[in-house]
């Protein structure tokens, strides 16, 4: 590696050039490289929503939901369908395999599920894939003057739209709210009768009322010309007065009005809005983009004053500038850190800037390599540069120090430069190879996982090897021109070290001891310690649901809804909220379909508001919702800031399914760390079923006729005001009970009868909301549990389940099995496992090839054990748990820790050469404990900040407070123990050769005094 070291001593002016170059470029790569929240990461599952039309949960389930359930046999990677259908929606949850391709299963469920012949007025079904890189960039609500209506609508579609979609770097728009008017003919029996007009006349009428008819082509003026009948139909007016027949008009035996979706509502602070939605193309800045589409959020409430308001409330640009602001302070934090940690050992201007060169150098280099890569600037790359930043000083401190201490006596001449570079390059290369053979393998996790922290790994990586680069290139060079006007003096080496390490090699049994102890401590405190998910404590808003029991009318979900805006709109603190009822096309292709009866508040605070408090007051304001279940949580992006763990019950009897589901949630309770459990138990909708007897009457005949009596019919579409509005015929009957549905009039081919002579109307209650799971019902039970024992709740009743599974406590055919994030955190976990073996098996070659000894090689590995222990004693003493956060630390500390022990085994190989091992272990002891003490306390302190970083609630946090734990408390106790445990181990894998030289020094002693 000291052709490097050569090559910039031979060429400092294109040393010089190259530096300069790379400032520039990597100034210009932060400046263009596009920022964003998150790295491109697909969520494992695929969601599939479809909208029904006036259909029962019982309908939609049998009709919807179970033929498509069958189409998705055979889906690659698939590993459950879970699927809610309630009245008028069926929305299904498909997950994968980790290792699955979530692109590829998509376009699989697509053609699938296109053969599948669904009833007439069900929408297409919605496949929906999420994925970080479609988090919306700016939500806006557009709040008119007017009620909604179809000017407004084609205002917003033909002026407001164009806008945005019309800034630079908007990928997609789209609009959420603001349903098209209907209109509603509402006729009156009596008016009809006496205008002698039939209903079926009625609909023949109207629908040829408004028609564009071909009738064929004629030869006129000697050219072949089409021949149309058409009506056109522009006005609500126009419907009112259209001519039934000689003396009369519609409006004369018919209320008509406009209407809009009664089933269906939208607010925002209480009033009907449109929601826009904007998203940034793959590669443009999302600062950039939210900010101008920001501005024409502006320029819309200027030039549309007294029409209309744009409210901006959510702007990925301030969360994406915060977050990279945040941890941009952190990294420069940690810079300053690792500088006073050298200049305090060093206690040198000079040497100190020597030093430090390297952390700005290192990192325009790395984003240049960030740029070329095509890995975008976001808060898991700034992570890494934030964890990697005291690592960077690590080489060029090894050389410099190396420089510095055998400069005494000596000129700074280029061939003593390169020597001083040589003795420690092979340690220091050795030592990055090893830390980048870590962090590399990252990029072959499995799924969702690997999106996420490849990013973070290709980071650390590039930061590394342009440290070493600049260590071996740029450092030499400028020892070379600075130091020479350094003042050099005699290294005090202290007498405390050397003789507490003359010690343990004198009394090996105590460190072998401590080892041993160390490692079976260490896996007993990991068998034992929490395990759990990144807790996500702080909030960007609030989720309030209010859930009705199946069966409640609409009006009373209504006056629910108008009694919780009025709370929000006296809570100190709130600065907006959006609340959605119903289901529509607009919420099936976001894959948010939800059941009727929940009201969904998001609720935005203003700053400096107290999430937490306002979230208690809103809870003890649930007796005023008698009816309804009311939750309020903080949440963030990944949505509510609760841990669950969650088991699904399936099987055939539905009353084994309940008796295993009251089982497992008795169980739950028991356990500690749960908070709170509940299932998702079906609700019964109150039902009446009519049975048609077939020896009458036609059943399709009967419901078709009922349906048109007691239901709008849609008899087509006309266009108002620009836009093409559905025109619905209103029911003929009014039906409020039972009894109603058994007195209606019903044509049969021998006259009129009552509905009860033909069928048997009976009252029941059916399932409101249907659950199922790969074509079975089942019930989940949930239970919110602490985010710190997550995995040990998810453990313990995993282990019952596997008991009551295999001795059929359940009954027959009935199971129970862990799902949802619980599963996929422990997955995530093991995932790591795996990783760091993987890691481990690599350093371990790598340490091979470059020291050519086996026993060199293990007695470094045996630093990891001692860093486990310290990593471990960390978490417990910060009271942290076990997760993705804390584990990746433990994978970085693999890398990390075994810097140490491969300079001290170098510089003791080195001193073998002519000396004794002993003389060598203590000469290397004393040499190397500075450049120890110092890049380890370097990387220490520059991870402190991140101890007290701000952690944003819309990120996934991976980068956090726990990884610094491990990562701090880990190395701090790794390099006490290295300093003591490994070079004993060393010498003791080399007892033969130690002891035959200590037997010849002690004959040679004797020989001495004897000759003396």
């Amino acid at each position: 590696m000291t052709w490097f070291t050569k090559w910039a001593l031979r060429n400092r002016a294109a040393l010089v050039f190259s530096v300069v170059a790379f400032i520039i470029f990597g100034i210009f790569s932060y400046t263009s490289i596009p920022m964003e929240l998150m790295p491109s990461a697909n969520q494992p599952y695929i969601t599939i929503s479809t909208v029904g039309n006036g259909m029962d949960a019982v309908s939609m389930d049998e009709q919807v939901t179970q033929p498509i359930e069958k189409a998705l046999t055979g889906i690659k990677g698939k590993r459950n369908v879970i699927a809610e259908t309630g009245n008028n929606f069926s929305q299904m949850t498909v997950t994968f395999e980790s290792d699955t391709n979530l692109k590829d299963a998509k376009q699989q469920i697509q053609e699938n599920i296109a053969t599948v012949n669904l009833p007439e007025g069900v929408t297409k079904p919605y496949v929906v894939l999420l994925n970080t890189a479609q988090i919306p960039v700016v939500e806006m609500g557009l709040s008119f003057k007017n009620e909604i209506g179809n000017k407004e609508l084609n205002l917003v579609e033909n002026e407001i739209l164009p806008m945005i979609k019309d800034v630079k770097g908007v990928g997609n728009v789209m609009t959420y709210g603001g349903q098209n008017q209907q209109v509603l003919i509402k006729t009156d029996p009596a008016k009809l009768a006496a205008a002698h007009i039939s209903l079926e006349k009625l609909y023949t009428i109207l629908q040829g009322k408004n028609a564009s008819v071909a009738v064929g082509e004629q030869t006129l003026d000697q050219q072949e010309t089409s021949i149309i009948v058409t009506g056109k139909i522009t006005s609500l007016d126009d419907v009112k007065n259209l001519q039934l027949n000689a003396g009369t008009k519609l409006k004369d035996v018919a209320d008509v009005s406009m209407e809009k979706d009664t089933k269906s509502i939208t607010h925002m602070n209480g009033k009907n809005f449109i929601e826009i939605i904007a998203q940034k193309d793959s590669t443009s800045n999302a600062v950039t983009v939210g900010k101008q589409v920001a501005d024409v959020a502006k320029k819309i409430n200027h030039d549309y004053k007294g029409v209309l308001n744009a409210t901006v409330f959510i702007n990925m640009a301030d969360t994406v500038l915060d977050s990279i602001n945040s941890m941009t302070r952190e990294v420069l934090t940690g810079a300053l850190f690792a500088t006073l940690i050298i200049w305090l050992f060093l206690r040198s201007f000079r040497m100190t800037l020597i030093t430090i060169v390297s952390i700005p150098l290192s990192l325009c280099i790395t984003l240049i390599l960030l740029s070329f890569f095509g890995v975008t600037l976001n808060i898991l790359t700034l992570g890494g540069i934030a964890v990697s930043v005291g690592r960077l000083v690590d080489d060029s401190i090894v050389v410099v120090e190396n420089i510095y201490r055998r400069k005494q006596g000596n000129e700074l001449t280029p061939a003593f430069i390169v020597e001083a570079v040589k003795e420690v390059a092979a340690a220091i290369t050795s030592s990055t190879l090893t830390t980048v053979a870590v962090f590399l393998p990252m990029t072959l996790a499995s799924g969702s996982l690997r999106d996420l922290i490849a990013p973070f790994a290709i980071t650390i990586t590039c930061s590394l090897l342009s440290s070493l680069l600049v260590s071996l290139t740029v450092v030499p060079m400028l020892s070379g021109r600075m130091m020479k006007k350094v003042q050099t003096k005699e290294h005090k080496k202290g007498s405390f070290y050397p003789s507490v390490l003359r010690w343990s090699l004198n009394h090996k049994w105590l460190p072998i001891v401590l080892s041993i102890v160390v490692v079976v401590g260490a896996i007993g405190l990991f068998a034992t310690m929490p395990k759990g998910s990144v807790d996500q404590k702080d909030s960007a808003f609030l989720s309030v649901m209010l859930s009705y029991q199946d069966g409640t009318q609409f009006e009373d979900i209504k006056n629910g809804l108008t009694r919780m805006e009025t709370i929000l709109a006296k809570e100190d603190g709130v600065k907006s909220n959006i609340v959605q009822v119903g289901n529509n096309a607009d919420a099936a292709q976001f894959g948010e379909l939800q059941d009727d009866n929940q009201v969904q508040f998001f609720v935005f605070l203003k700053d400096g508001a107290d999430s937490a408090k306002i979230v208690q007051h809103l809870r003890k304001e649930k007796n005023q919702f008698p009816g309804a279940e009311l939750t309020a949580n903080t949440a963030g992006l990944m949505g509510e800031n609760k841990t669950t763990v969650s088991v699904d019950v399936t099987g055939k009897n539905e009353d084994d399914i309940k008796k295993a589901a009251d089982k497992i949630k008795k169980k739950f309770q028991r356990i500690a760390g749960v908070q709170k459990v509940e299932t998702n138990d079906e609700n019964r909708k109150p039902t009446v079923t009519i049975t048609v007897d077939p020896t009458v009457s036609n059943a399709q005949e009967i419901a078709q006729t009922i349906h048109s009596m007691i239901e709008p019919a849609v008899i087509g579409s006309v266009k108002i005001d620009g836009r093409t509005t559905m025109v619905k015929l209103g029911a003929l009957k009014e039906i409020n009970t039972a009894d109603d549905l058994k007195k209606l009039q019903i044509m049969t081919a021998s006259g009129p009868v009552l509905l009860s002579s033909i069928a048997k109307v009976e009252e029941s209650k059916q399932p409101g909301t249907i659950y199922s799971k790969d074509g079975y019902h089942y019930l989940q039970v949930s239970a919110d549990v602490d985010p710190n024992k997550m995995v040990d709740v998810a453990g313990q009743i995993q282990k019952q389940l596997t008991v009551w599974n295999n001795n059929s406590t359940f009954g027959k055919d009935t199971s129970a099995e862990i799902t949802g994030s619980s599963m996929q955190s422990s997955d995530d976990l093991k995932e790591l496992g795996k990783l760091a073996l993987f890691s481990i098996g690599i350093v371990f070659m790598i340490l091979l090839i470059t020291l050519k000894s086996f026993r060199a090689s293990f007695a470094i590995l045996l630093s990891l054990p001692l860093a486990a222990i310290g990593s471990l004693l960390g978490l417990v003493v910060t009271k942290s748990s076990i997760n993705i956060s804390s584990g990746i630390g433990m994978l970085m500390l693999v890398g990390i820790v075994v810097t140490n022990a491969i300079v001290l085994i170098d510089r003791i190989r080195h001193n073998e050469e002519n000396m004794t091992i002993r003389e060598a272990i203590m000469e290397a002891g004393k040499v190397r404990l500075r450049p120890i003490l110092m890049t380890a306390l370097a990387t220490v302190f520059a991870m402190v900040p991140l101890l007290f970083a701000h952690e944003s609630a819309m990120s996934m946090n991976i980068v956090s407070k726990g990884l610094a734990v491990v990562v701090i408390f880990g190395l701090i106790v790794s390099t006490l123990l290295t300093l003591i445990v490994i070079p004993t181990f060393y010498e003791l894998f080399h007892f033969r050769k130690a002891k035959k030289q200590a037997r010849s020094l002690a004959d040679s002693a004797v020989e001495n005094t004897i000759s003396n």
